[in-house]
């Protein structure tokens, strides 16, 4: 088996033209191997200078494929048709691989087939070849081959020396061009990943996000068509997705593929012809997942890519599905301080406001959003909340705030701020009514001794006199000493009832006994038995006709006592009260009218309240627990009626009451028994 033949014939030019065109040609090699040419041309360049150098007939370069098993045609001079570029043998087959095994060179005459594995025969005679290593750092990327075919001649040893040569230089080109273009398709690969990562950064809204993220997808994948869905935690269904150029029959198709199971499973990239699927998921435990379908071979080299945007994608869904709880806890927790009726303010470590409920810009008269960041010193308008506010420690006191004025209980704390210094929070207790309750209730224990004090002590002193002087008295005397006692124990009494029907209204036992009553007839008898305690005063009456009327004759008599007892108390002779009834519409409209001194404008409003009394001579000069109207108020909405009072100082007050027509008023039927039957 003759591996070396003899010296070539035709070996390389020796002289000053030979030296000439091997300078030549080396010159061209390096020009090829500078040039920015397509690897595909450059190998194809340096491959021709070789040939024409050596002066052999063809002349082939194959690479090692990316896997590592064969070796591929990537450039070829002179080869008969039926070579094509791409053409594959497996690395350990023929003479290329047995070069590239073992990293030496070859040179060849008569090839023996069976020295070789899978030996192919060439379509034409070979009369010498050499085979050399395409070598970088030691390793063999591949093999240069050139041959004389069908005719006499010999390469030789410097033949062999040469086209290795040529072989190291090819192979130097090829490692920097595969290393520039894995630089730019590494760049371009990180530019498209940039660009998709870019786009889900800083999106919160779930819906808008998984928008970007489909975006992105199929920039990477190259496509235009996809989907991104998330599913629900409990059912496992679709809950929410984007999709594009792809219908929901499809999508269900997809879902139901084992690569997209696999890929949800999985979260790693799962290629399925030219489409890719990758799992979503957050550590709240929502999951999901990206299909898109693009270029194959962009889908295939770019798995990588698209399982480190998963990766993004999936933490910018985290983020969003946390800013969506967040928002969520904070629209409750808005929700809970704006419906709490307490003034709130809270205030930063520098004592500025960072935010108010509506009761404290209700209060303090300024909108929270407006003074949002503002001192707190000067902005509320009140010195004693702005020191406490600004000060340290926790403070409580009790404070007066508004116009008309409103106690309050006010408590400041020290609070933590989250990732800030601590704040201060204000609250206030609004204990208005219960300072004027215990105002009232203080007020009316003194008011109640005195006015159950004065008959008491009128009833005694009249009784001791009757039994000291009773032998010595005349029965006139007798009779005024008995009647003022009488009198003053019908004072008691009325008090004693009016305090008790105020316990009963307000414990709900008072109940309507109801019947047809004649309006007429019953004003009629409560005036005059007012005037009993006021012989020089007038009442005149005003009925409108027969008037009869369905109601509670005890209870309206009792709110109709009231009134005209003010009337006559608080006003003076010779001005008559005047007492008007009609039927007005469906409702029995009472008035009680006087010309005494009337009521301030501050005090109408109030008028109707338990144990309220107008400050001033007159009312201390009358007496009186406050109860009247209160109680006249009540008794008047238990018929489902309405009290109002109009009053001007100095002018007199006209005080009103109405009473609604009760079902079954008109025309009652009256049953009666006649030998007959009943008629």
């Amino acid at each position: 088996m003759g591996l070396f033949g003899a010296r070539a014939t035709n070996s390389l030019p020796s002289g000053p033209g030979g030296l000439s065109q091997a300078l030549e040609a080396a010159i061209r090699v390096s020009d090829v191997a500078a040039s920015a040419a397509a690897l595909p041309d450059v190998l194809d360049a340096m491959l021709g200078a070789v040939v024409d150098l050596l002066g052999v007939d063809q002349g082939s370069i194959m690479l090692v494929d990316d896997g590592g098993h064969n070796l591929v045609l990537s450039a070829t001079v002179g080869a008969p048709a039926g070579a094509p570029i791409g053409y594959q043998i497996g690395c350990a087959e023929g003479i290329a691989g047995r070069v590239l095994a073992t990293g030496k060179p070859l040179l060849l005459g008569q090839v023996d087939a069976d020295a070789f594995v899978n030996f192919t025969e060439k379509r034409r005679p070979i009369s010498s070849s050499a085979v050399v290593p395409l070598r970088v750092r030691g390793r063999a990327i591949g093999v240069l081959s050139i041959a004389i075919c069908e005719r006499a001649g010999h390469l030789s040893d410097d033949d062999l020396r040469v086209a290795q040569m040529f072989a190291d230089q090819a192979a130097g080109v090829i490692h920097r061009t595969r290393l520039h273009d894995g630089a730019e398709q590494r760049s371009s690969d990180l530019m498209a990943l940039l660009r998709a990562s870019r786009g889900v950064v800083g999106i919160l809204d779930v819906n808008d996000l998984l928008q970007k993220i489909l975006d992105g997808a199929m920039r990477l994948s190259g496509g235009s068509t996809g989907f991104v869905c998330l599913f629900d935690r409990d059912s496992g269904g679709v809950a929410t997705g984007v999709f594009r150029s792809i219908g929901k029959d499809e999508i269900s198709a997809l879902l139901a593929r084992s690569e997209v199971q696999a890929a949800r499973s999985s979260l790693e990239p799962v290629v399925f012809g030219s489409s890719l699927a990758v799992g979503l998921a957050t550590q709240a435990g929502t999951s999901g997942v990206i299909v898109t379908t693009g270029a194959e071979e962009v889908v295939s080299d770019r798995q990588e890519l698209l399982s480190l945007f998963q990766q993004q994608s999936s933490s910018a869904l985290a983020s969003a599905e946390l800013h969506e709880a967040l928002k969520h806890k904070e629209q409750e927790l808005s929700s809970i301080i704006d419906g709490v009726l307490n003034p709130m303010v809270l205030v930063d470590a520098a004592g500025r406001i960072v935010a108010m409920n509506p009761a404290s810009e209700e209060l303090f008269h300024i909108s929270g959003r407006f003074s949002e960041g503002m001192p707190a010193g000067g902005a509320l308008g009140h010195e004693v909340i702005e020191r406490m506010l600004t000060g340290d420690g926790d403070v409580q006191t009790e404070i007066e705030v508004g116009v008309p004025a409103r106690t309050f209980k006010a408590r400041v704390t020290d609070v933590r701020l989250v990732g800030a210094p601590a704040g201060r929070l204000l609250v206030m207790d609004d204990v208005t009514t219960e300072r004027q309750n215990a105002r009232v209730q203080r007020d009316f224990v003194a008011m109640i001794g005195h006015e159950l004090r004065t008959p008491l002590t009128i009833i005694k002193g009249f009784a001791r006199t009757l039994i000291k002087r009773a032998d010595r008295s005349s029965p006139q005397q007798m009779t005024d000493v008995l009647t003022t006692i009488d009198n003053k124990a019908n004072q008691l009494e009325r008090i004693i009832e009016d305090l008790l029907y105020v316990s009963r209204v307000e414990s709900r036992e008072a109940a309507l006994r109801v019947e047809r009553v004649e309006v007429g007839e019953l004003v009629t008898k409560v005036s005059q038995e007012m005037l009993r305690n006021h012989p020089e005063r007038e009442v005149h009456l005003d009925v409108a006709g027969p008037l009869r009327w369905v109601c509670d004759e005890s209870k309206v008599s009792l709110v109709l006592r009231h009134l005209l007892d003010n009337a006559l108390k608080y006003s003076e002779a010779p001005a008559p009260v005047v007492v008007r009834a009609r039927e007005e519409a469906d409702d029995l409209v009472i008035e009680v009218v006087d010309r005494g001194v009337g009521m301030v404008s501050s005090d109408v409003p109030n008028i109707f309240e338990r144990f309220h009394q107008i400050d001033g001579g007159s009312t201390r000069a009358h007496g009186g627990l406050g109860v009247g109207l209160y109680l006249s108020a009540q008794l008047v909405r238990i018929h489902g009626g309405r009290i109002w009072v109009d009053s001007t100082w100095g002018k007199g007050s006209t005080f009103c009451f109405s009473l609604p027509r009760r079902v079954g008023q008109t025309n009652p039927r009256v049953l009666r028994r006649s030998p007959e039957g009943v008629v």
